[in-house]
């Protein structure tokens, strides 16, 4: 029971030290805006192209789910794509959000939100813990995109924490890397 409450504890801390991660914008990109002509269908099978068969995303959220699972109303943007694993035990999730003029902070906001709230959730599986904590929320422009993505093996879990959560911070990155480099060519 003591080691249960030590993990659990651990998990905490770690979780507390690292929440920041996702948090953070990435630099403006050499200065330039993104282009804005990108299909979203395009950025989600680019960041799908890098996983391969690892690419766990495969159920589509309808606009009410995006609204519901995420915060993100209907009238705040153009076009979405938003999908999720089958399976619950998996939490593997790419969210792509082209918001309208004037509502990309009210997006952001929305799904910086959806992430504290996994973060803020104690039960779940400590692989997703870390997989959670390596997510990020990233806005280009007026794309703004919820990213969880990557596999963390076993062996990564079982070096410990933080090299566990270093694993799918790089794993998540990849994500993060193909959806810049489809909007910055």
């Amino acid at each position: 029971m003591c080691l249960k409450k030590a993990g659990i504890r651990g998990m905490m801390l770690l979780m507390m030290t690292t929440s920041l991660w996702g948090c953070s914008r990435p630099e403006e990109n050499k200065g330039d805006t993104p282009v804005t002509d990108v299909a979203l269908a395009d950025i989600e099978k680019a960041v799908a192209a890098v996983y391969g068969d690892n690419y766990i995303p495969n159920t589509e959220y309808d606009v009410s789910a995006i609204e519901s699972e995420f915060g993100v109303k209907q009238d705040w943007y153009e076009n979405a794509i938003a999908k999720g694993p089958m399976i619950s035990t998996q939490v593997d999730t790419f969210v792509g959000i082209e918001a309208k003029k004037d509502h990309a902070q009210e997006v952001e906001d929305a799904l910086q939100a959806y992430r504290k709230r996994l973060l803020d959730d104690t039960m779940q599986y400590p692989m997703n813990l870390i997989k959670i904590q390596a997510s990020q929320v990233v806005r280009y422009g007026n794309y703004v995109f919820f990213l969880m993505l990557g596999e963390v093996s076993m062996e990564d879990m079982e070096r410990g924490d933080q090299a566990a959560l270093e694993a799918a911070q790089a794993e998540n990155q990849k994500a993060v890397d193909a959806v810049e480099e489809m909007l910055y060519e």
